[in-house]
């Protein structure tokens, strides 16, 4: 292993390309990353945390797991060798992580796959093939999630399916109810005809059905057409068997809520490469109330913290609809500069 390589701020800016399509909830994209000119640092940017779905900032620590985790994949796959320290200072909460150069190596090939997927990735919340996925598939996904800090788990019987079912619903149609959640989703919405940005959800990647027909999901997707109509026409009925994924934590920690969050990208990784679609289904994690809930309705040990809905894309269906991101100098400050 040669350590004449020095990260530089080029190097910097390619990394940062790839963590920057890392998800968040609503793509909010609630990170920031500060160079300089040694050491990079992850920073939570609080004027993106949801106030209404997001109180704790807990969605907003899992988001920012994901992003830590993509830039350690991309500085890995630009041949460094790098030393990250998590929530370095007690004092400032919101520095969430430091990377730290300490070699550099030929690229794992691996590594190289996973960067392409990572870029490759986008939220799909249309409808998946109704074949189921194999359990070896599962067991793959499981693997891939897991480490010291989070693992992940698919709720098997049919009992569980149908409790998590009613947790999710149950959830989703809370957080409905309230006007000022709305009023939140609703300012994350754009159409992307009338104003283009670079954060929220396009209303052409909501999925809207036909009238006269019907969508059939054992556990809900969040409803993002409240006030507002999706663009993806979904005209066919449909009976949908997609796999849900919980990544779980032992305690709840802000380093816990980040694990989780790398550990979501762990499995949105695996799962690209392996040809899966991929969505997250928040509503019963957003809420302290509703994750307590979640946890006791299904006699979980772990505290869940994210969950994915996985299966086969739509077979008739182009890719889904690439979510905007923040350039890469929106999100860098540079010391000095």
């Amino acid at each position: 292993m040669s350590t004449s390589r020095v990260l530089d701020r080029a190097d910097v800016e390619a990394a940062l390309a790839v963590a920057v399509r890392a998800p968040s909830i609503h793509n909010t994209q609630p990170w920031g990353w500060r160079w300089d000119g040694t050491t990079l640092a992850l920073r939570a940017d609080r004027t993106r945390q949801l106030q209404v779905a997001d109180p704790d900032g807990h969605s907003m620590l899992v988001s920012c797991g994901a992003a830590l985790h993509l830039t350690q994949l991309a500085l890995r796959a630009e041949g460094f060798v790098v030393e990250t320290e998590v929530l370095p200072h007690s004092s400032d909460p919101d520095l969430l992580a430091i990377f730290r150069v300490v070699g550099s190596h030929e690229p794992d090939p691996q590594v190289l796959t996973e960067v392409d997927a990572a870029l490759a990735r986008r939220s799909d919340r249309r409808p998946y093939q109704a074949e189921q996925l194999p359990e070896d598939q599962i067991e793959h996904l499981r693997q891939a999630g897991s480490d010291a800090v989070a693992y992940v788990d698919f709720p098997r019987d049919r009992d569980q399916a149908v409790d998590l079912a009613v947790a999710v619903s149950w959830a989703d149609s809370i957080e409905k109810r309230y006007k000022e959640y709305q009023q939140e989703m609703q300012r994350w919405l754009h159409d992307p005809d009338v104003h283009a940005t670079s954060d929220g959800i396009p209303l052409t990647a909501v999925p809207r059905i036909e009238p006269g027909h019907q969508r059939h999901l054992e556990v809900p997707q969040r409803d993002f057409e409240v006030g507002v109509v999706g663009r993806e026409l979904i005209a066919q009925d449909q009976d949908e068997k997609a796999r849900i994924g919980v990544i779980f934590t032992r305690t709840d920690s802000p380093e816990d809520r980040l694990g989780a969050g790398a550990a979501m990208m762990r499995v949105m990784i695996a799962a690209q490469i392996a040809g899966l679609a991929t969505c997250p289904l928040s509503q019963a994690v957003d809420l302290p109330a509703l994750r307590g809930r979640l946890q006791v309705l299904m006699n979980w040990t772990g505290h869940p913290q994210m969950m994915l809905r996985i299966g086969y894309p739509g077979s008739t269906l182009g890719d889904p609809v690439r979510t905007p991101r923040r350039s890469v100098s929106a999100v860098l400050d540079i010391a000095g500069a």
